[in-house]
């Protein structure tokens, strides 16, 4: 049979909301639709991504915007409980951990899951073709930002 490796049985994962992937230096892209949404919901209503521009994000020349998350932090959008906007959050973090740098093999995925509880045996079952939409809806957001979406989510 051809296909991913993953193609017989799928992925197992079910997000716990640990955030720990939210405390793993690397960028978090945002589509400026995305960006503006979050910043509606942070600075209110009317508010666009331009409002946090260098406070909060950065635009790249596609207009795009990109969340640098250093060593020694967070991503500014983890609050105490959790992702402040968990209901919008950029599809690169709602696509975690299906991105291809991830699942491109069974040891990359195992590799992982040290730093993502939610990979685990009694996971839910993510079959191959739900597996490739959220590859294509992670490529969507995470194309062009130069460092192939790693780090934070």
């Amino acid at each position: 049979m051809f296909g991913p490796w993953y193609a017989k049985s799928g992925l197992r994962f079910r997000c716990t909301r640990c955030g720990a992937c939210c405390r793993r230096p690397g960028t978090v892209s945002l589509t400026a639709a995305e960006a503006d949404r979050i910043a509606a919901r942070i600075v209110g209503e009317g508010a666009t991504a331009s409002s946090l521009a260098g406070e909060l994000w950065l635009e790249n020349v596609d207009g795009s915007w990109l969340i640098d998350v250093p060593d020694d932090a967070a991503c500014p959008l983890l609050g105490p409980t959790g992702c402040t906007v968990h209901d919008i959050k950029p599809m690169q973090c709602a696509t975690y951990p299906f991105w291809p740098e991830i699942v491109k093999s069974r040891r990359t995925w195992r590799e992982e899951a040290p730093w993502c509880e939610g990979i685990r045996d009694d996971g839910d079952v993510y079959d191959a073709p739900a597996i490739a939409d959220l590859l294509a809806e992670s490529a969507r957001t995470r194309e062009g930002d130069g460092e192939g979406g790693d780090g934070a989510s």
